[in-house]
């Protein structure tokens, strides 16, 4: 085994030095050297992405390294699947090995009392959500049963869900559950592993309303998905009242089985979508009556023009300004909010350009423009094709039938498929997640700023 590490060794340093760091760090930093017998080397790698990507464009390279160190220039390069997770504990995708123990706060904390319905800001962007939710909690047989909430982050999903769970303790003092569904998970995996699931069952199948907050964290967790599954047929079937948020809609979760998608999608399913401007200045001017220093209107017009993501952006800024008038004594005005939040909306106020996300995929996975728009379905162009398309759809949000045209009239199931697909392999593959993020971060940082900052 020591002769394996160090023929890897120097192979590693070798490849490291023509692929360079960025390429290295992505596909070869979990490999090792297994075995070598006659004219056969057997690398051990993590996944199955890593292992087909190194065999379709780095088996010459391996070929050559080790070969120089063996004096072999006709080996054979076989690829292996380590048993072993990233972090050398053995990997699953049904349950974790090891979670920690659960705790009995019936109020299945984290929960804001802040979070009330009545200070929730409704606009255009979340009205039908907004509504839809005062419904369910306040008609015991409502007309849709769940409903299912989904939206990018910061967008009001959890203030939903806590200002419904809320409302229903005051008002009707009934049993609400809200939780977040990492903390379902774990919650599963202790009962089950102290041989607890009858009381675990007890608890959850017993309430009058369920509110589940990011349910995307079943995704790739087969076991937890099916015990999940049967919780939710349970409370259907007594009419108990379910609502579920999510950053994505079920159909868009990876790695979901299809059984579970469905009960998502068998009620009402509803977006949030990004605050519009006036949303936003509302939002502000509520969110600056709790400070105890004064932003002038002028002010607060500003901050919702610039920050146009999420709510979490828009308050965030008031923190900021309100910690820098503090602390510099000084009044909050325009100068000092240019002053202050100026590096935050330069940074994040970018153009970014569809040629700009061509380059990058095509730099990375060395093909041309004209076999990323052809139909070529070789995995080596269909694949970079499906990223650039994830890509598009999730820099640029065009939508789905726009992708399909720019890309040589793909159809609009297509391009869903894809975009899914792309998604699902970065919700279970740790790798794949950080080549796909150093992606993005490559073409935001390559974009020009906003020509009106």
């Amino acid at each position: 085994m020591e002769f394996y590490t160090k023929v890897w060794d120097n192979v590693l340093q070798d490849i490291r030095g023509k692929v360079g760091p960025l390429r290295f760090n992505l596909w070869f930093k979990n490999t090792r050297l297994e075995s070598f017998d006659d004219n056969c080397a057997n690398i051990l790698v993590p996944n199955v992405f890593t292992q087909v990507w190194l065999q379709e464009n780095f088996s010459n390279v391996l070929r050559e390294g080790i070969g120089k160190l063996v004096n072999n220039n006709d080996l054979n390069i076989k690829f292996s699947i380590s048993k072993n997770g990233e972090d050398g504990n053995v990997s699953t995708t049904n349950i974790p090995l090891t979670v920690k123990k659960a705790d009995d706060n019936k109020n299945y904390l984290p929960l804001n009392r802040n979070l009330k319905l009545e200070n929730f800001v409704v606009g255009p962007n979340n009205r039908l959500a907004y509504t839809a939710t005062l419904e369910i909690i306040k008609d015991k047989y409502p007309s849709f049963n769940p409903l299912f909430i989904h939206g990018s982050v910061g967008v009001g999903k959890t203030h939903i869900l806590q200002g419904a769970w809320n409302r229903m303790k005051e008002e009707q003092n009934i049993n609400a559950v809200y939780m977040p569904a990492e903390k379902w998970t774990n919650e599963f995996i202790y009962s089950l592993q102290k041989g607890k699931m009858e009381a675990f069952r007890q608890k959850f199948r017993n309430v009058d309303i369920f509110l589940i907050d990011d349910v995307h964290f079943l995704s790739n967790k087969q076991g937890v998905q099916e015990e999940f599954l049967h919780t939710f047929n349970a409370l259907h079937e007594l009419s108990k009242r379910i609502i579920f948020a999510s950053d994505a809609h079920p159909k868009m979760i990876g790695q979901l089985k299809e059984n579970l998608a469905s009960r998502f999608m068998s009620g009402m399913i509803t977006k949030i979508d990004k605050p519009d401007y006036a949303t936003r200045l509302l939002i502000l001017r509520s969110k600056a009556a709790k400070f105890d220093v004064h932003f002038p209107e002028e002010v607060l017009e500003f901050v919702a023009e610039k920050f146009d993501e999420n709510v979490r952006e828009v308050e965030s800024a008031l923190t900021t300004l309100s910690a820098h008038a503090k602390f510099d004594e000084r009044k909050i005005d325009l100068q000092l909010a240019n002053e202050v939040l100026g590096e935050f909306f330069h940074a994040e106020r970018k153009i970014i350009k569809i040629n700009e996300i061509e380059t990058a995929v095509l730099s990375y996975f060395n093909i041309s423009r004209n076999e990323l728009h052809s139909s070529k379905k070789i995995k080596s162009i269909s694949f970079p094709r499906q990223i650039c398309m994830y890509l598009i759809k999730t820099l640029l949000d065009w939508s789905y039938q726009q992708i399909g045209n720019y890309f040589a009239s793909k159809k609009h199931s297509t391009v869903m498929f894809a975009i899914k697909k792309v998604k699902e392999q970065i919700d279970s593959d740790k790798q794949f997640k950080l080549f796909i993020d150093t992606l993005i971060e490559k073409i935001k940082k390559d974009s020009p700023l906003h020509p009106d900052i």
